[in-house]
């Protein structure tokens, strides 16, 4: 069993090379596409530049949700059936589970992995005195509900996937166990400002999402720690539950694999 990593980037300097670098623990290919970043993050990628870390391209146009889809097509001849697919390696996000372990464990018959994602945040004692965070080490506090998206897959040589396509088509039945992962979306104010602005752009130009972080008040991003649980830097959590409930029907399920199983889903 393979892992292949697509991680799209864009002006992720302060984090880049440490996420990269945590993911050859456990992938064995990660192929980099930089949409266009101009704080120095591909010549950070271009400078990790291995076996394991591809720095693919840049490419310059909008970002749109499809443009992973642009990395797999040029890559999918590397995959066996059974390999996995990261299809979102986020650079602000790094794995508790190892993805290694838990992928081992998904049974045949169930296709992709959705993430128990824990939100870690910055809070307004964080910045009194003068004091700001100097790396995500410094940011110990995190929401008390997690949050969920797709990450991983299970390939399939006929599957299909274009830059049309946010995601795979028919990516079949979801692992009912989440992989848990902590997520880091904001880590200065700089960051934060650099964030928006990126945001912003996107939504000029066209992409449908990204609502939830164009607020320009930077006050609103922060938030009070007894709203959180603190992290002590083991493996123990403190969580309640996830804040979305991905799930699938019961019929839906069977169907889906019953239609794999017969190869009716390619």
């Amino acid at each position: 069993m393979k892992i292949f990593a697509i991680s799209v980037v864009k002006n992720e300097a302060d984090i880049v090379a440490k996420s990269l670098l945590e993911a050859t623990s456990w992938a064995d290919k990660i192929f980099v596409l930089d949409n266009g970043s101009t704080d120095g993050t591909w010549e950070i990628v271009q400078g990790l530049a291995s076996d394991k870390i591809i720095p693919w391209k840049r490419d310059l146009t909008p970002f749109y949700d499809g443009i992973r889809a642009q990395v797999y097509q040029e890559f999918k001849h590397l995959a066996k059936e059974g390999d996995w697919w990261c299809f979102r390696l986020d650079a602000d996000e790094f794995y508790v589970d190892n993805p290694v372990n838990f992928l081992q464990n998904v049974p045949k018959h169930h296709h992709f992995v959705v993430t128990d994602t824990i939100q870690f945040r910055l809070t307004k004692d964080d910045f009194k005195d003068g004091k700001s965070p100097k790396s995500i080490e410094d940011i110990r506090y995190y929401d008390k509900k997690t949050w969920s998206e797709a990450r991983f897959f299970r390939h399939r040589d006929k599957m299909e996937w274009t830059p049309a396509m946010e995601r795979p088509k028919r990516m079949g039945v979801m692992h009912p166990k989440r992989i848990k992962l902590r997520h880091y979306q904001f880590r200065s104010l700089d960051q934060i400002k650099q964030r928006i602005a990126v945001r912003i752009e996107a939504k000029r130009n066209g992409h449908p999402g990204f609502d939830y972080s164009i607020n320009e008040n930077i006050d609103t991003y922060l938030h009070n720690r007894e709203e959180l649980y603190y992290f002590d830097g083991g493996n123990q959590w403190t969580l309640d539950g996830p804040q979305n409930h991905l799930f699938q029907r019961k019929y839906d399920v069977i169907i889906k694999t019953i239609f794999h199983a017969l190869g009716i889903y390619k």
